[in-house]
């Protein structure tokens, strides 16, 4: 991946390359980045998309609360060299300690692909897990699940006898290709528990659990993959 990294930005520093990119949040504004490759995948042949993480040059130490920047290139072979076609820099922020999380590369229809980047952290107690899905054809990159719900999430960290509510659910997605829809249904099927007691009760009464297992739907809907059927079980604290 540092071969197609250097095609992008010239010379690499080890596993990253510094380079000026404009700053999230603020297109007029650039720094110096240290962008870090995360994965790749062939598109088509001597055609690859290449996904990396970008942190601030000056911070070699990214705190818990510091997100990944996402940067996404789609590059081309001709005449034995790399060819950058398009880029996004800086494009989306997600994940903790300057990482943006795990990518999956997915065929979200009939000839399109694209990339999921599932991300979270633990902050006092309770772990949660979103996701982010990119189609790459998309001239703009926007992010299709901004409207879907955490893909999981618990209190393991925080459940003791005082909290009057734990949990820890799961979601397994999945695409699902439906006849003449140009991109395919996200289907959830969640699974785990949930424990609960009345809030007035005391610390010694036995919180009562209950079992999740149940699916959701969600289908492209103006630019969105919304619900359209079931229920997201995961709680968001």
């Amino acid at each position: 991946m540092m071969e197609l990294m250097q095609a992008i930005y010239g010379p690499a520093d080890g596993g990253h390359v510094i380079a000026e990119l404009p700053d999230y949040g603020d297109a007029r504004g650039k720094s110096q980045y240290r962008i870090t490759p995360v994965g790749m995948h062939e598109i088509a042949p001597d055609r690859v998309a290449l996904v990396a993480n970008a942190n601030d040059a000056s911070d070699e130490t990214p705190g818990h609360g510091q997100p990944g920047l996402l940067n996404v290139y789609l590059l081309r072979k001709q005449d034995g060299k790399w060819k950058v076609e398009r880029r996004f820099e800086n494009v989306a922020e997600m994940g903790s300690w300057g990482r943006l999380g795990s990518v999956e590369w997915v065929e979200l229809g009939e000839g399109r692909p694209g990339f999921a980047v599932v991300a979270g952290g633990t902050w006092q107690g309770i772990s949660i897990r979103d996701m982010a899905l990119f189609d790459l054809g998309d001239p703009k990159l926007r992010n299709l699940a901004t409207k879907i719900g955490l893909v999981g999430s618990d209190n393991k960290g925080d459940c003791d006898e005082r909290r009057h509510r734990c949990w820890s659910v799961k979601g397994k997605w999945r695409f699902e290709r439906t006849a003449q829809q140009a991109y395919d249904d996200l289907v959830f099927d969640f699974s785990g528990y949930t424990e609960s007691r009345p809030e007035d009760s005391a610390e010694d009464v036995a919180r009562s659990r209950s079992a999740v297992s149940n699916s959701a739907r969600y289908a492209l809907r103006d630019g969105d993959y919304v619900l359209a059927s079931g229920e997201h079980s995961v709680p968001n604290p």
